[in-house]
């Protein structure tokens, strides 16, 4: 029964997934209105539940998720509605909650007892996920020390919310840094970002290399198991 759960928990992958890249992308295609300060919240919002929803199925680690996700988000949203001083310390427990939920997701594809789609699914996730974390890391030292990002005035020209586009930009930052793009429109300045900066793309690229000689060790045992009871039959 608990190996069923786990599978519907694995199948949860997708979704989360799908969210991701929604959060990364649907936000620059919606018009820059004040109005539309709540669509960073939101998307974040739906990535945190479908996150909520992957994580192992033991109910104490589901408990601890969900409360980093309730005190996570109400400062947000708090935020989002004009509330100040919230934004900080909201941003600093969504980072915790995407780690966390992270480790689980890893640890459950590390587990997997065959490599199928949603184990890619799950480890993509986790790529993703750290992405995320960077950002919301870069958008916090941008709020505690002024200036720690040299952004080009064209990214943030014209921007009926400045805060807003202020943390896109850091999120695009962060992709470009962990995929070690390296484009150098956006520049740490300060001795933090620069380190922030730097153990990212270091992360990067150790995750992706670890992956997959994991994976490929995986599908080897896989085969080789495959073949013995094959010979066995």
């Amino acid at each position: 029964m608990s190996d069923l759960f786990a599978k519907s928990r694995v199948g949860h992958f997708g979704f989360l997934f799908v969210s991701l890249l929604a959060t990364f992308i649907v936000p620059e295609l919606l018009p820059d209105e004040g109005s539309f300060r709540w669509q960073f919240p939101l998307f974040l919002t739906i990535v945190m539940l479908s996150a909520l929803s992957a994580v192992s199925d033991r109910r104490a680690e589901f408990w601890v998720a969900a409360t980093l996700l309730l005190f996570g988000l109400v400062p947000e949203w708090m935020h989002a509605f004009g509330v100040e001083n919230t934004d900080i310390w909201g941003k600093a427990l969504i980072a915790v909650f995407l780690v966390y939920v992270a480790i689980l997701i890893l640890r459950t594809v590390l587990r997997a007892a065959e490599i199928d789609v949603q184990v890619i699914l799950g480890a993509l996730c986790v790529y993703l996920l750290f992405a995320l974390v960077w950002g919301v890391a870069y958008q916090i030292v941008a709020l505690r020390h002024a200036g720690a990002f040299a952004i080009p005035p064209a990214l943030l020209e014209g921007a009926s919310n400045p805060e807003q586009a202020i943390g896109a930009a850091l999120q695009y930052f962060s992709f470009v840094t962990i995929t070690t793009l390296g484009y150098g429109d956006i520049q740490p300045v300060i001795p933090l970002a620069r380190s922030l900066a730097i153990t990212e793309a270091l992360f990067g690229q150790i995750y992706l290399v670890t992956l997959i000689a994991r994976l490929v060790s995986m599908e080897s045992d896989q085969s080789r198991e495959t073949s013995r009871s094959r010979e066995e039959t």
